[in-house]
């Protein structure tokens, strides 16, 4: 399962990573997720795979505060970001544009993600 998350108002602050894997309103669905994609202005920005999801604390979230009790932060995985276009693995769909992404996030099937890109 994939989580898409818009990072739009992190990413200056933070960077495309911290953004991304920052504090979701998931529910018990995070448990699913395996892969988190970052997008700015519907575009793809952002990719960590094989993550594991937990209840922010300040433990596991270095920029965790007291309205992010309860929100799952996203730890671990492989990160791919712009700068890393030419590693090995680095994703297909990055910088492709998607549609059917409404204001929050959204839980996709691979499936649904490769109809859903352009």
């Amino acid at each position: 399962m994939n989580l898409l998350v818009h990072v739009h108002k992190g990413v200056r602050k933070h960077g495309f990573e911290m953004a991304t894997r920052q504090a979701w309103k998931c529910g018990i669905k995070a448990n699913l997720v395996k892969r988190v994609i970052g997008v700015a202005k519907g575009q793809v920005v952002c990719v960590i795979e094989g993550i594991r999801p937990e209840l922010s604390t300040p433990l596991n979230n270095p920029l965790h505060t007291e309205e992010k009790q309860g929100r799952y932060v996203f730890v671990g995985g492989v990160v791919w970001e712009p700068n890393d276009l030419l590693a090995p693995g680095f994703p297909d769909f990055m910088f492709m544009h998607v549609r059917n992404l409404g204001a929050r996030h959204k839980y996709m099937t691979d499936d649904e993600l490769f109809v859903n890109l352009a």
